[in-house]
């Protein structure tokens, strides 16, 4: 029966609510303070000009004698009143949401109520006081960040004092004349500031929105990328990863100075564990090494499985002693870390680990394949010295093989038949 009044809808009534007795929220006015106090500036600075603009434009009361002095007057009040809160404006640097709202409505309220008086004593140009101050509000309306609940409650408030000061003054049926006038502004100002409201909050709404969802998308990237470089079953780098920053240490380790160092970790008979104890065993000895390698390194190195059984730690700034004492430390840990599983005696299950090892001086070129390779017959040395051994070289170069496809031989020999 009333589904054609416009507030029947519930979907109005809760934007009308929205638009009329929604505060601006903190963080809204915190990210636009800077529009905020431009808009101020504008305000105060269109009081100004229109102040000079009726004041150097006579009208047709000027050239009759009327005396002018209280109307020059009300001008001259709002080009000082406007001069000092813009110049307040321009000095305060302390702005925080509440005292910037409650200076903007005071400020612009204070502009406002400066006609009243000048309009008491001088009722017969109470229509330029009139159309002055509703310029001014129109102004207000539409310039100023004001919530429209506040502008509403101005205008009323206006409205009600312009009337009340004109039947003190016995100008009250003349005042009603320029009521036409007075409800245009009101009304124009009003939507004005519906619909710049509406925009600035749709806006902000945008904003907030498409910022949580790149939050969202860049914690979704880390997360892809935190799982493309880390190794499932021990919780430690992949090898892409370890390439990626073996390259910027030796980069950092130019620039400052310092020597790199480079420990490869081959877990010993992990097959036999695996066949003899399962896989579920050869996993933990797995983990245990991964272990032993975070709880004995610092913050700035890496360390990474890069195979089935083998490891690498990857170290920003270290000196050959300090590699070998590293290095035994890690072994020594492992080798005295037992696992849950009991061999058929009842007794623990210990793992060791034969250890590769070397240093990158920062004044020589070398790749990651130079050190892997020298570090790989440095583990060739200490599996064929028993295992459980670690082993320090001096990196070089790596051995470019020969290509298969070439020949021996001293010259090209064709065969005819």
């Amino acid at each position: 029966m009333f589904q054609w009044i416009p507030f029947g809808d519930l979907r109005v009534r809760h934007l009308f609510r929205r638009i009329l007795f929604s505060s601006y929220p903190n963080d809204f006015i915190e990210k636009n303070l800077a529009d905020i106090r431009q808009s101020l500036a504008i305000h105060y600075s269109f009081c100004i000009l229109i102040s000079l603009f009726t004041f150097l434009i006579p009208d047709s009361r000027t050239l009759t004698g009327e005396p002018l002095f209280l109307l020059h007057s009300s001008r001259v009040t709002l080009i000082l009143l406007s001069l000092l809160f813009l110049w307040k404006n321009s000095r305060k640097t302390d702005w925080n949401p509440q005292n910037m709202e409650s200076y903007k409505v005071w400020s612009s309220s204070v502009l406002l109520v400066s006609f009243l008086p000048f309009l008491y004593m001088d009722e017969i140009h109470y229509d330029i006081y009139l159309h002055q101050a509703t310029a001014i509000l129109l102004s207000m309306n539409i310039l100023l960040w004001l919530t429209t609940s506040t502008v509403v409650l101005v205008n009323l408030a206006f409205g009600g004092a312009f009337f009340g000061v004109c039947y003190l003054s016995d100008s009250l049926s003349e005042a009603f004349q320029e009521f036409p006038i007075l409800l245009t502004y009101v009304f124009l100002g009003t939507f004005g500031n519906v619909i710049m409201n509406y925009w600035r909050m749709m806006d902000y709404r945008d904003k907030t929105k498409l910022s949580r969802a790149v939050i969202r998308l860049r914690k979704k990237n880390d997360q892809i990328r935190r799982i493309s470089n880390i190794d499932d079953l021990t919780n430690l780098y992949n090898r892409r990863y370890l390439i990626e920053q073996f390259d910027i240490f030796k980069k950092r380790a130019r620039r400052y100075k310092f020597n790199m160092g480079l420990i490869i970790l081959d877990l010993d008979h992990l097959k036999e564990t695996n066949d003899k104890f399962g896989h579920m065993t050869g996993d933990e000895a797995l983990q245990t090494l991964s272990a032993v390698m975070k709880s004995r390194v610092r913050a700035t190195d890496v360390c990474a499985r890069i195979g089935g059984d083998e490891f690498c730690i990857l170290l920003d700034s270290v000196d050959p002693l300090g590699l070998e004492m590293l290095s035994e430390s890690l072994r020594k840990g492992v080798e005295h870390q037992a696992l849950s599983e009991e061999d058929e005696y009842g007794n623990p299950i210990y793992v060791t680990v034969s250890i590769g090892a070397t240093i990158l001086p920062f004044d020589q070129d070398f790749t990651f394949d130079d050190l892997y390779q020298s570090i790989d017959s440095a583990l060739y040395e200490s599996k064929g010295a028993g295992r459980n051994k670690v082993t320090i070289v001096t990196a070089r170069k790596l051995e470019k093989k020969r290509d298969k496809t070439s020949t021996s031989w001293p010259r090209e020999v064709r065969i005819y038949r």
